[in-house]
């Protein structure tokens, strides 16, 4: 499996840095066409309210019935760091009508342990769900590739559109709009 780690290089705030949208996965999906998302074991750091409880399989979550955005992260990653506000602003506009899940995989990958990630999601002041798992298969199941990856998931479980790079508010905003309309129609 091809991973491209976090870089230490610049990253704009409010632009977003060149992405390698999915164009197909493993299974050959072509982009623009969805795939079930797969289940693991989220064990949530803060937002244990608002995924059904401290450790729930992410199909739980999914079985609310709301889109969901999955951020893959990690606490050593910077673009990951810089990426974290602009995805609670988005989160807190839209919040009512899709849920934002951060889940923490530096410790899968060795760039963070969850102490850091715990600290960092305090430390950023982010105030959606954010947790990790156990699960070192779950990178491989969703196909990231690199720090930050987003998974865009449809109110029937699809995944709509995987986004590996930094996003910004705008582009969240976008997407999370593109993600409730496809999962309300």
């Amino acid at each position: 499996m091809l991973f491209a780690a976090c870089g230490e290089a610049a990253v704009s705030e409010t632009t977003p840095a060149p992405t390698t949208e999915a164009t197909t996965d493993a299974s050959g999906f072509p982009a623009g066409e969805s795939r079930p998302a797969s289940d693991f074991t989220f064990e949530a750091y803060q937002g244990a309210d608002l995924v059904g409880g401290e450790t729930v399989q992410f199909s739980q979550i999914l079985a609310a019935g709301k889109p969901v955005v999955l951020n893959f992260w990690a606490a050593q990653c910077p673009p990951c760091r810089v990426e974290m506000p602009e995805f609670d602003h988005a989160w807190q506009a839209a919040k009512d009508r899709v849920l934002l899940v951060g889940l923490d995989v530096g410790p899968l990958i060795n760039l963070g342990t969850r102490a850091e990630g715990q600290a960092l999601a305090e430390e950023l002041g982010v105030t959606y769900p954010v947790g990790t798992t156990s699960d070192a298969t779950v990178m491989q199941r969703f196909q990231v590739l690199g720090m930050p990856s987003t998974i865009f998931i449809t109110a029937q479980s699809q995944i709509m559109r995987q986004w590996t790079g930094l996003l910004d508010e705008a582009a969240v905003t976008e997407f999370m709009n593109e993600l409730i309309q496809a999962s309300d129609g």
